[in-house]
């Protein structure tokens, strides 16, 4: 592999690179553990922080507020709960153990909103913290229970959560050991949702529109102007015939005879070069 951190080396900002590479030896931590192990490397709080109670924790990246309030994790995207009939997804049940013994031990807990306050569903977007100031979104990525998924505007925290992925990954911890969710072919992409996917850059159209990266002339990654300042065009241009990996929630759309299956590509943090 060429790269163990997601987006290629030319699209990461010098500090981003230079902290992944100081990270990455770090040795294997203990499956659980509450406040951070790794010294000097903490997402700390940038804003005002609310303090709240928690009424429920549904899985491993949302929660119900006492108030009502239904709140997602910033940052972090963790395996699903089964519902409707489905089994768990690996490590589903791990992840929202975690969160449930976050709030426990911390009895109230702490939430700072970034720059985009609620999704298009109404669910209000926070990082949260207990009281000692220690991040929940670190500690999940920390383990290897979640993905690190950077939705823009949220990314205030983006790169301290991407070293933490990526302490995960050095370690083989959770998502990130051997025998767990293995990534997808895109070649043989079936469903939609959130999902890792491998294969070939088959084709690289910079249009004026969208900028497009076709995988194994199956799945194309699509980013938007209003995201092409994040990505370096020589970089990405760079990428024809290369093998990547792609990450982010797959779905169909376009012409009602021509559905092609898609995914928003919008920070560097969505690509990596193998």
């Amino acid at each position: 592999m060429q790269l163990a951190f997601r987006g290629g080396q030319n699209a990461l900002p010098a500090k981003a690179r230079s902290a992944f590479f100081v990270v990455r030896f770090f040795a294997l931590l203990p499956f659980v553990f509450f406040g951070s192990a790794w010294a000097g490397v903490t997402c700390e709080p940038v804003g005002p922080l609310e303090p709240v109670s928690v009424y429920h924790v549904y899985d491993g990246d949302t929660l119900k507020l006492d108030d009502g309030r239904k709140l997602r994790l910033i940052g972090v995207n963790a395996t699903e709960m089964g519902r409707d009939g489905r089994p768990d997804q690996p490590l589903a049940k791990a992840a929202t153990r975690l969160v449930e013994e976050f709030v426990r031990h911390s009895g109230q807990v702490m939430i700072s909103v970034d720059k985009q306050a609620k999704d298009r569903y109404g669910r209000t977007l926070a990082h949260v913290f207990n009281t000692r100031g220690e991040s929940l979104e670190q500690q999940l990525l920390e383990q290897g229970l979640a993905y690190h998924v950077a939705v823009p505007p949220n990314l205030t925290q983006a790169e301290c959560l991407a070293s933490a992925e990526a302490r995960a990954r050095s370690a083989g911890l959770g998502l990130w050991s051997a025998a767990r969710i293995a990534p997808v072919s895109a070649s043989g992409i079936a469903t939609g949702g959130f999902q890792r996917v491998q294969g070939k850059v088959t084709a690289i159209k910079l249009g004026k529109k969208s900028w497009r990266l076709e995988l194994d002339n199956r799945l194309v990654a699509i980013t938007y102007p209003e995201h092409w300042y994040r990505f370096d065009r020589n970089w990405y241009q760079s990428l024809q015939g290369r093998f990547i990996e792609v990450q982010g929630w797959v779905y169909r759309a376009g012409k009602e005879n021509q559905k092609e299956w898609r995914m928003k590509v919008e920070t560097q943090y969505g690509i990596e070069v193998k």
